[in-house]
């Protein structure tokens, strides 16, 4: 089922050591959103935080323990996102819910025979030439938030297409993008996939925020469409209460 141009983004912050019914709480909402086949879940490991219990938690050395936050996000219809919460409501007893609206940009299945993952030659960067020179940027007030869903085996041209994404929006001069890479979900397909022990792993989900200025946003989307071949992109409005750059810094 195609979403809507209308959608919702909820966000469940929970541990990844709480579980329900033998399992994580985090693999349990990723598999009660696939059986209700929900366009897709990602989850996301969190660095360095704290919570209800004012306790600080580093995955870098509690990794093995467990004892560190996850992030999960759906992105579906309201009533979909609805329902997807009611049914985990009583799961979740100790952690966040948070949910917003936000537009639906792109919405495709990956085409692995796709002329975009196969080795020729690039035409985006001829299109997005390199700024040799770049001048201070101030962003604040009114800005969009840009959040693309891909794989994280995802090519482009035979490069990896979240480093193709990265690249391409820094030579158009945008503020910044931040690429996450998750550690389970589930896209389109509706195949999990989910990180492993000793270093393997599958076509786990990937993250990559934009934020930036309309005009911005606007002048990058059609460099996205033209390297995605499959994935999900999703558009927010957002207030920037401060960023700065200092090209000589």
């Amino acid at each position: 089922m195609d979403l809507p141009r209308q959608a919702t983004l909820a966000t469940v912050y929970v541990n990844a050591s709480d579980r329900v019914h033998g399992k994580p709480i985090y693999r349990a909402l990723v598999e009660a959103a696939r059986s209700m086949q929900l366009r897709g879940a990602s989850v996301f490991l969190v660095d360095f935080s704290y919570g209800s219990h004012r306790q600080i938690h580093d995955a870098k050395n509690e990794y093995l323990s467990f004892q560190i936050p996850v992030v999960v996000e759906f992105v579906d219809s309201s009533p979909r996102i609805a329902a997807l919460l009611e049914r985990c409501d009583a799961w979740i007893t100790e952690g966040l819910v948070v949910t917003r609206r936000v537009q639906v940009i792109r919405d495709t299945a990956s085409d692995e025979s796709s002329p975009a993952s196969q080795s020729v030659t690039s035409s985006v960067s001829s299109q997005t030439p390199q700024l040799e020179s770049e001048p201070a940027m101030r962003i604040e007030g009114a800005a969009q938030r840009l959040c693309i869903y891909i794989g994280s085996s995802d090519t482009y041209h035979g490069r990896n297409l979240v480093s193709v994404i990265v690249e391409e929006c820094r030579k158009l001069g945008i503020a910044g993008a931040t690429a996450t890479l998750g550690v389970m979900g589930f896209g389109k397909n509706s195949r999990i996939h989910r990180a492993h022990f000793l270093g393997l792993s599958e076509d786990l989900p990937q993250k990559i925020e934009i934020v930036d200025q309309p005009e911005q946003i606007a002048r990058v989307l059609p460099i996205l469409n033209e390297l995605i071949q499959g994935g999900l992109m999703t558009l927010e409005e957002v207030h920037v209460v401060r960023y700065l750059h200092d090209p000589s810094g």
